[in-house]
């Protein structure tokens, strides 16, 4: 690709040199997939042969950054986390010795290439691109979007290699983890479409569109099926070039759009998309979905485009969401039931950090941030979920200010619950510790006026949540009984109405219906 330098400006010549070096990548790593998950039988000649191939884009782009720098046409920032990144790529040959010695796992290998190698190059693509003289950021947005719609098809194909090397495609959980990954990709995909030029929305319906396209469409089909269709009849090395075809067009794309974006760069990007819809699944939920914090005060049109991208799903009791250290995928906001936050302990026990219900989002600064959760989620009760893919919220969050800041009222309310959790925990005993729950329970189901509480989910995980063990949790609900409590089952009645106002708080005051009036004791002061 030496000839770049002579056919276009310093920095449009940058990301090219740096598109070549992630698609090279990403090629290595679905090469890797089939060598490590077939023991070394597929692919060793190719993927030895892709090695190379990616040290060669590597060389590449040192020389030419080396270059653009010393000119001055290379911003520093942008050359340091150049050189960190060419720093991680000539230290490859570890990995690569285990991966030739099949002494890696499958998702450590294919997860340095995503996260260590590709997630730093993409991101300096798109901060290179915004520092062309006179560039459109409607343009760099899109060529975002295309960038990482093209990642999530490299992905996909990486793992659905692992997929047919190993059989693991034949469980419902595999095939949920890679229609994740497709819906990633078509919400990728509508985010360009809405942005991009009629002339590039032309130009991409064209490369997406004929045989090998409609092949992937169709395993895709399969995928969804429950069981998954005839998939067993594909070999991994059919799926691998499939979805290589895939890539390569996209690749055609991306060259395009960075070669375009010098071209008529005033000039704005005319989106030619219908107007956004509800999906049936969603207009039943309308009602509850306008009341909640999250989307409070948005105006219809803005509510609508966001949730033209979202899904209800109806997840099962014992459900796992994610795991601890999972980058998200998708994010999730409660209409009904309850899901647990919960962290392994050095251990191996579990605890329980937090129990979401109906109105709460989950771990959205992870979304946002696009790192690890720092815990797992599981659905403790059956539970009805608002879903959105995970690149949609942060593009939302950048154009809509009053989304942005229900988002911010969110977490600063999470942030106070957990500082009065952590307090409860530390600072009081368990029957102040229950008696607060129970009264929390009570206000909520009926400002404190319900003679009866229910218990929402299990014993051990309301023990958890208020950490402590299942034995001592119930041997304190027997003192609530020795006090007049009836306890039957999952169901709580107290001997009157003011029975736990002991057990208040400035917080759960506010909730309540006798808070300053003559009939409050004010124990909460």
């Amino acid at each position: 690709m030496n000839e770049l330098s002579n056919i276009a400006s310093p920095l449009v010549s940058t990301v090219l040199y740096l598109s070549e070096l992630a698609h090279q990548i990403q090629l290595e790593r679905g090469c890797t997939a089939l060598y490590l998950d077939s023991e070394g039988a597929l692919f060793h000649e190719e993927w030895a042969s892709q090695c190379k191939n990616t040290d060669q884009a590597a060389r590449d782009v040192t020389q030419h950054s080396l270059k653009a720098a010393k000119l001055g046409h290379l911003d520093q920032k942008i050359v340091r986390k150049i050189q960190d990144t060419l720093r991680h790529i000539e230290a490859l040959g570890a990995h690569r010795k285990n991966i030739d010695q099949q002494a890696i796992g499958f998702a450590k290998a294919v997860n340095h290439y995503t996260y260590t190698l590709l997630s730093p190059i993409l991101d300096i693509e798109v901060e290179t691109a915004l520092h062309i003289e006179g560039v459109d950021p409607i343009k760099v947005t899109a060529f975002s979007n295309l960038l990482q719609w093209k990642e999530r098809v490299g992905r996909e194909r990486a793992w659905g290699a692992h997929g047919f090397c190993s059989d693991v495609f034949k469980t419902r959980e595999f095939c949920e983890r890679m229609l994740t990954l497709i819906e990633e990709q078509n919400a990728y995909k509508r985010l360009f479409l809405s942005l991009a030029s009629e002339q590039h929305q032309q130009f991409v319906e064209t490369m997406v569109s004929g045989y090998v396209m409609e092949c992937v469409d169709e395993l895709h089909k399969m995928l969804a099926q429950d069981p998954p269709g005839a998939l067993d009849k594909l070999s991994p090395i059919t799926w691998f070039e499939l979805l290589t075809g895939k890539v390569e067009r996209l690749k055609l794309v991306e060259t395009k759009l960075v070669q375009d974006l010098e071209v008529g760069a005033t000039e704005p990007a005319k989106p030619s998309i219908a107007p956004a819809t509800v999906s049936a699944r969603l207009e039943k939920h309308m009602s509850i979905i306008r009341a909640l914090p999250v989307f409070s005060k948005l105006e219809e049109t803005s509510l609508v485009a966001l949730l033209s991208h979202a899904d209800i799903r109806e997840v099962k009791k014992g459900k796992l969401l994610f795991l601890q250290s999972e980058l998200l995928s998708r994010f999730y906001v409660i209409l009904s039931g309850w899901v647990k936050l919960f962290k392994g302990t050095d251990a191996g026990d579990e605890a329980v950090l937090q129990m979401l219900c109906a109105g709460d989002s989950i771990m959205e600064a992870a979304v946002f941030l696009n790192i690890p959760s720092p815990t797992g989620a599981q659905v403790a009760e059956d539970t009805v979920l608002l879903s959105l893919p995970a690149p949609v919220v942060p593009q939302v969050l950048q154009k809509n200010n009053v989304f942005a800041l229900n988002i911010i009222g969110n977490l600063s309310l999470r942030s106070q619950g957990l500082i009065r959790q952590i307090e409860h925990s530390r600072l009081r005993n368990a029957s102040e510790r229950v008696g607060w729950f129970l009264l929390k329970l009570a206000l909520e189901e009926g400002s404190g006026q319900a003679a009866t509480i229910q218990l929402p989910y299990d014993k051990s995980l309301i023990a958890s949540y208020l950490d402590m063990t299942p034995e001592t949790f119930s041997r304190t609900l027997n003192k609530f009984r020795d006090q007049g409590f009836r306890i039957e089952n999952n169901t709580v009645s107290h001997p009157n109405s003011k029975a736990l106002c002991p057990y208040c708080d400035q917080t759960l005051a506010t909730a309540c219906i006798y808070k300053d009036t003559s009939g409050c004791p004010a124990t909460y002061l």
